[in-house]
């Protein structure tokens, strides 16, 4: 599985650079998968026609830390070319920090195996955190 981060400050459009990355490597006939990391959780929001999706971390919430495989397929969607999206989200805004939500969301993504299981071939992200859970 080939990955690929994109970070820096805010507003120097890493969103939009992951999702014309994701759409045209889909095009290329990659099975992609995008991973917004964003508190705002509107990175993968073009490739699903503009929505807003719920996020990990609201789900995480929402079932009280009782996480199962189904809880997070919930909030697992395809958009534009078949391309996989989630959001990672993270804590209310002065409710703690949003690296340690982006990072549970993306242990979960990794525990239950969401990309090996959809036999994902290219993950992009704004988060370098996805592209070292496996070393």
């Amino acid at each position: 599985m080939k990955k690929v981060a994109f970070y820096g400050k805010a507003g120097i459009g890493k969103s939009t650079t992951s999702t014309n990355v994701s759409a045209a490597v889909s095009l290329l006939g990659e099975k992609v998968a995008q991973v917004g990391c964003d508190p705002k959780h509107d990175s993968v929001a073009n490739l699903m026609g503009g929505k807003l999706v719920p996020t990990i971390m609201d789900q995480v919430n929402k079932h009280h830390n009782r996480v199962t495989e189904e809880v997070i397929n919930e909030v697992i969607y395809q958009g534009y070319n078949g391309i996989l999206c989630a959001e990672a989200g993270g804590p209310r805004p002065g409710n703690g920090c949003a690296g340690k939500g982006v990072l549970l969301a993306l242990q979960y993504i990794h525990k239950f195996q969401v990309l090996e299981k959809r036999n994902i071939t290219f993950v992009c992200n704004c988060s370098a955190t996805l592209c070292q859970l496996e070393k």
